[in-house]
């Protein structure tokens, strides 16, 4: 498990420059480099293999059809079709430029840090009770966690207001990240509701098995019947509004008559309103959905999202947004620190 990001309220931290010392400091734990060493094995594996087949295959066959020793044919292209998968398996994982410390952000300056979060380790996850063992269930059953009290942090920082997850692409982890700042603020008394605004993949309705009937486009189709979408979850009782089926797939939330209306609707009933968005670069009504809200957070993946797609969705929300555009970091191995309070 991951050590709390800090204590107290989590202000955002501008990256500017790289930590030198901090990055010296996560090279020096043997831990930390093992665990990224497999992790890389893991995610190349599959080339590593497909290299050696054809390189080591090809000469093997080649050299045997020529009258080689099948031992000598082995002896020759095992070690040839190994370093040739080594080798790409290498080259690909270097050239991967993902997020994977304070310091790859340090390059990119101007991005706001809100905050990250842990990634739920099967460690971790087997000290909850067995039908418990979600995201919520270590918000309710490990409040002094990592995990929850990074999400403690975040939902301190976002304040009053309407707020819009959104990630770059798809499994980022934007829709969990919504419903966790969504629980958590809910478990310090705050008047929360989180909204499902990708209406074709229907995320967070799927998560929480909320199908219905009458859902965030019907209601900002007719915003005076809103209370009629409201449903509630029954671990920590977030509000939440589903998506329902999509029954023209030529509709789009954000060109909704009413889903202003229903916005600000929402906003005088509740202190905290979260908005789960398409992903940016893969859906264009992502960015116009994050255009109603006060604050966006762009969510991203420790080490799977490319800094590319990172910046691609800045400059969208920046040509569509406001200037309230932050980063938050999710599933971050044990060991790793994002971010500090207050000028530390």
């Amino acid at each position: 498990m991951t050590q709390p990001l800090a204590g107290g309220s989590f202000e955002p931290v501008t990256v500017e420059t790289p930590l030198r010392g901090r990055k010296a400091r996560i090279r020096a734990n043997p831990s930390l480099t093992l665990g990224r060493t497999m992790r890389a094995i893991g995610r190349q594996f599959s080339l590593f293999i497909i290299v050696l087949l054809i390189v080591g295959g090809a000469g093997a066959i080649y050299d045997f059809a020529g009258g080689m020793p099948l031992a000598a044919v082995f002896k020759l292209w095992g070690p040839v079709g190994l370093a040739a998968g080594f080798g790409a398996g290498m080259i690909r994982e270097l050239g991967r430029n993902t997020i994977g410390s304070l310091t790859a952000l340090g390059r990119h300056r101007g991005y706001a840090l809100i905050g990250a979060a842990p990634e739920l380790s099967d460690k971790v996850l087997r000290e909850l009770p067995p039908d418990k063992r979600t995201p919520l269930g270590a918000l309710a059953f490990q409040p002094s966690g990592a995990f929850a009290t990074s999400f403690r942090d975040i939902q301190s920082a976002l304040g009053d207001r309407v707020v819009a997850f959104i990630g770059s692409v798809p499994n980022e982890g934007a829709t969990t990240a919504a419903l966790c700042a969504a629980a958590s603020a809910t478990q310090q008394g705050r008047r929360v509701i989180v909204v499902d605004c990708d209406i074709r993949r229907r995320s967070l309705t799927r998560l929480l098995h909320g199908d219905t009937d009458f859902g965030v486009l019907e209601a900002a189709d007719e915003p005076g019947r809103w209370v009629e979408a409201l449903c509630e979850e029954d671990e920590i009782g977030v509000a939440y509004i589903a998506a329902a089926k999509l029954r023209n797939p030529w509709r789009n939330l954000s060109s909704a008559k009413g889903f202003r209306t229903l916005v600000q609707e929402l906003r005088a009933r509740y202190d905290l309103v979260i908005l789960d968005c398409p992903p940016a670069l893969s859906n264009a009504d992502g960015a116009m959905v994050a255009r109603v809200a006060d604050r966006i957070v762009v969510v991203a993946a420790w080490d799977e999202t490319p800094l590319a797609a990172v910046r691609n969705t800045m400059r969208t929300l920046k040509r569509t947004a406001s200037d309230a555009t932050t980063l938050f970091i999710n599933r971050v191995p044990a060991g790793y620190r994002f971010a500090r309070l207050r000028g530390d």
